[in-house]
């Protein structure tokens, strides 16, 4: 081989590896510069990722927080339409001391001497100041149960019978009662046996319909009769033993008849009205 064409095949073969050498130098820039971008593409995968579980965690605290407060006002509405579940509610349990205070009563009348005069009147103006403050803290604190909704006037009735029937066992020896002795077994006789028939309506109108009882809901005639009876009972406890010349307690002695008489009247007018309103639903087919 001559020496020009081995010069000439040098040179090519320098030229192919200056070729192969700029084409290895593009790749290994182009590989460089490719391996930032599948590096950051993960990352910005990954941050879409943690931010779309971010706002869900955040998305589904909303709903658990929004479920709660759902729930706690929906316990609470039904705590304040149908009454807590705690029985014992401090309404409830001045209810039942003014149960409990009824034997204590009895045995003060049952005893002579002013100091058991004195100790059964307190008693039951104690009970009487009792019966209005259950109601007001059960309206002010919410605290309704069904237990003492039906204990409350349950309680009042057992008081008012077990006095009606010791004003009537042993009356007062001077004033009205001295006078007219039939005016307070009347009137005990006329209130107690309301009692009996009003319970029987409201019973009868509890199984017959919503209507029905409506019919029988406390008016204000029923207010009236119960402040008269009230107040009559308490006269009457404080004169047990008499006036002995006090002016207070005689005018007590005569008030405390009349009241009593005007709250029967009322009770059976009241009766009457109730039983009027509910007469139609017994004659009707």
């Amino acid at each position: 081989m001559s020496g020009r064409a081995l010069a000439g095949k040098t040179t090519a073969v320098s030229k192919a590896a200056a070729g192969v050498r700029t084409a290895s130098s593009k790749i290994r820039s182009t590989l460089t510069t490719a391996k930032p971008m599948r590096a950051t593409a993960p990352a910005g995968v990954q941050t879409r990722s943690k931010s779309r579980m971010s706002s869900g965690g955040v998305r589904g605290a909303g709903r658990a927080a929004s479920g709660r407060g759902r729930g706690a006002r929906a316990a609470s509405s039904t705590s304040a339409e149908g009454g807590t579940e705690k029985i014992l509610t401090v309404p409830t349990i001045l209810t039942l001391l003014r149960v409990a205070a009824i034997p204590f009563v009895v045995f003060a009348y049952s005893r002579q001497g002013p100091s058991n005069v004195a100790i059964c009147t307190s008693l039951y103006v104690m009970a009487c100041f009792t019966d209005w403050l259950d109601g007001y803290i059960a309206r002010k604190t919410g605290t309704f149960s069904k237990f003492g909704a039906f204990l409350d006037p349950v309680s009042d009735k057992l008081m008012v019978t077990v006095i009606l029937i010791l004003v009537t066992y042993q009356a007062p020896p001077e004033g009205l009662c001295a006078q007219l002795p039939w005016l307070v077994p009347l009137s005990a006789g006329i209130i107690i046996c309301r009692e009996v028939a009003m319970s029987a309506l409201r019973e009868w109108a509890a199984s017959a319909g919503s209507e029905v009882r409506s019919a029988v809901a406390v008016n204000n005639l029923g207010k009236w009769k119960t402040a008269l009876q009230m107040s009559s009972l308490g006269f009457l406890l404080a004169c047990k033993e008499g006036c002995g010349g006090n002016a207070v307690l005689e005018a007590l002695s005569f008030a405390g008849p009349v009241f009593l008489f005007l709250s029967s009247l009322l009770a059976a007018y009241s009766f009457a009205v109730y039983f009027k309103g509910i007469w139609k639903f017994m004659v009707s087919a």
